[in-house]
């Protein structure tokens, strides 16, 4: 029971803690909720019960450090894991569903909700056994275990090193690694932090021992099913390759989570972390910091406090990363075959969007086209539509964002009860 209202933290990764315990140490109270059954959100995923954790010593040292600051904080901050944020409405009450059922008006809202995982889309990418390679990597974090038979890694950034790495540690290698772009740039890798070169040269050097066949400037242009399963087809400057697997792991960059995160007129309402600006991990524990004090500051009547610099130097880095991990992969949409799918939602294929004609509006889009129509209300297929029909533009969402569609039981909102002083049980 929380006799006063608290400030609520959706998302118990490196921002959302980080943002908490500074908002604890001002004297706030504070409910960080997640949907995940445990802390750590992606990249601090933590193993299932039973599992040994096969985090790195720096990984588990950055951790163990995050989980000191909020324990330090005793009874000011509240975990409940296992709970679904269900939004937050025009009077700035906030539902909750699953271990925690309640509808309550906190003093502000913190969303901390991370990353999304990028995949472009390719003829055969919604085959049974393609995954995200984010999605290897969580089996990898839960269940110390690489998925079974030969997985191929494909796409583009640099993701794909770190998963081909960890396969490599678990004594399960990639049967190969196909990029898109040329990271191995000497002169331009100088420019970037220590920790990002040594991060990166173990990756390599642990897929270089393991002799993993390695592409640069390689585009997954189709997969197919083969005799061994699945048969991944490819572009190099020596011409078309193929390799065979049973799973493919996808990847093409990191995007912010940001799908249907609006602003509330009702009560502050603060993005952090990679759903604001996807930067990676340290700048998520940065922003998480600075900005859990700067909300602090706000709703106590306090001074600002000054800007973090750790935030500007990570920007800096990541946009350096982006220069070099750059490939002409999306100027390739356009070749796609009529019949692959654009939006895996509601299947509709490139077909269906070329119906529409050469400039459709949004609402022909989403009621004619059924794009972003979908569970996902257009967060992995809304890019791909918009550099399509206009690749010369920024990608924009179609529509009005909105909150990606989940379930609700009709027994968690009997059992969400509202309160107006904001106490939860």
């Amino acid at each position: 029971m929380m006799s006063e209202r608290p400030v609520v933290v959706v998302g118990a990764g490196l921002a959302g803690l980080a943002a908490a315990t500074e908002l604890a140490r001002a004297g706030l109270v504070v409910l960080v909720v997640d949907q995940a059954q445990a802390a750590g959100g992606a990249v601090h995923r933590q193993p299932l019960e039973g599992v040994a954790a096969v985090a790195s010593a720096a990984q588990a040292r950055r951790w163990s450090g995050v989980m000191a600051g909020v324990q330090a904080q005793g009874a000011r901050i509240t975990l409940r894991c296992g709970t679904r944020f269900g939004g937050v409405d025009h009077t700035g009450a906030v539902l909750l569903s699953g271990a925690l059922n309640a509808l309550i008006r906190p003093r502000a809202l913190v969303l901390a909700v991370g990353a999304r995982e990028a995949v472009q889309p390719r003829p055969g990418w919604t085959l049974p056994g393609v995954m995200t390679a984010g999605a290897i990597q969580t089996r990898i974090k839960t269940l110390a275990e690489a998925p079974p038979g030969r997985v191929l890694l494909a796409g583009s950034g640099p993701l794909l090193l770190a998963v081909g790495a960890e396969m490599c540690r678990l004594g399960r290698p990639p049967v190969a690694l196909i990029e898109a772009a040329r990271p191995l740039q000497p002169l331009a890798a100088l420019g970037l932090p220590l920790a990002y070169l040594a991060e990166a040269a173990g990756y390599l050097a642990r897929l270089l021992r393991a002799r993993v066949p390695l592409y640069w400037g390689a585009h997954l242009t189709r997969i197919e099913t083969g005799e061994a399963g699945l048969l991944a087809h490819f572009d190099t400057s020596k011409g078309p390759r193929r390799i065979g697997a049973e799973v493919i792991g996808l990847h093409d960059g990191i995007r912010p989570n940001d799908a249907g995160l609006t602003a509330s007129a009702a009560l502050p309402v603060l993005r952090l972390g990679d759903c604001r600006e996807a930067l990676g991990a340290r700048a998520a524990l940065a922003d998480g910091s600075a900005g859990g004090a700067a909300l602090a500051a706000r709703l106590l009547g306090r001074a600002a406090p000054p800007a973090a610099p750790e935030l500007d130097r990570q920007r800096a880095a990541q946009a350096r990363l982006a220069r070099i991990y750059a490939h002409d992969g999306a100027a390739r949409l356009a070749d796609l075959p009529d019949d692959t799918v654009i939006c895996r939602c509601e299947m509709r294929t490139l077909a269906d969007l070329r119906a529409l004609g050469p400039a459709p509006t949004a609402r022909a889009l989403r009621l004619d086209g059924r794009f972003a129509m979908g569970a996902c209300q257009g967060r992995f297929c809304a890019e791909w539509v918009g550099r399509i029909i206009a690749p010369t533009t920024a990608p924009q969402p179609i529509g009005a964002t909105r909150w990606p569609t989940r379930p609700i039981a009709v027994a968690d909102l009997l059992a969400a009860s509202e309160d107006l002083e904001g106490e939860t049980e």
